[in-house]
């Protein structure tokens, strides 16, 4: 995150941070208002501040997209925002059936949590990126997994790889705490057969903690994988995903 204008708004950022959502320190991040409480139709209606986007410079317009409650945690309700933010250059506008307003339509996040009693909603998490063209963000969810319940942020990386780069939490003593979740593909990979390679993203079902993807050849179309797929289970320990089972199904 970039840094915060005076230290008295940096320590209590952090401050927020540290009490709400044990998070690593993230080059996409944008903490938003961390800890700032909004009434609920504020935030069904009115995007937040992004630490690291100005409007006018990094964006022209920005309107909620999509909102609506993940669920309840002891006690909190959970809710989400995504965000259109349109790009100063686009011809489009938020909410519109253009090619570009669609495309503008998924380019920021945010997640608030709510105590039963109270009447108002405090922000926990944020995410966008300075360049709109790099992220899209899907709706989070709770996952009920054999390590504990994970908090599951998707965040889609923009091209015809379909990239993952999601962020995975794990609720542990009334705190959500990080999962590491690159270091298992790059395992992955070195367990191929020699002459295979994953181009595309791979989206675990936590649901079932497995995942499967395309495995391509050299001369592969990007469309059309010929090297079989690769099935794999996963577990979570020590707040890492950990390749449990791979089977790799060769073409006939």
């Amino acid at each position: 995150m970039r840094s915060i204008e005076s230290v008295a708004g940096a320590i209590a950022t952090i401050a927020c941070l540290a009490l709400l959502f044990a998070m690593p320190a993230n080059s996409r991040a944008g903490s938003g208002q961390a800890g700032a409480t909004f009434s609920m139709a504020t935030i069904r209606d009115r995007c937040i501040a992004f630490d690291q986007l100005k409007e006018g410079r990094d964006y022209r317009e920005c309107r909620v997209s999509e909102f609506d409650e993940i669920g309840t945690v002891d006690s909190e309700r959970y809710y989400y925002a995504i965000y259109c933010l349109m790009a100063p250059d686009a011809a489009g506008r938020c909410g519109g059936e253009s090619a570009e307003a669609r495309y503008y339509r998924e380019r920021a996040v945010a997640i608030f949590t709510r105590r039963v009693s109270s009447e108002r909603a405090q922000l926990m998490f944020a995410r966008a990126d300075e360049d709109l063209g790099i992220f899209s963000y899907e709706k989070p969810r709770f996952v009920q997994t054999p390590a504990g319940l994970v908090l599951e942020i998707p965040i889609v990386v923009d091209g015809t790889g379909h990239g993952n780069a999601t962020e995975y939490y794990l609720r542990a003593s009334g705190a959500w705490m990080p999962i590491e979740s690159e270091a298992w593909t790059a395992d992955l990979q070195k367990r191929l057969p020699d002459g295979l390679q994953i181009w595309k993203g791979v989206w675990p079902d936590l649901g079932t903690m497995s995942a499967e993807t395309g495995l391509y050849r050299d001369g592969d179309a990007n469309c059309c994988p010929t090297g079989g797929t690769a099935r794999i289970h996963l577990a979570i320990r020590e707040r890492r995903f950990v390749i449990d089972s791979l089977v790799i199904d060769r073409p006939p």
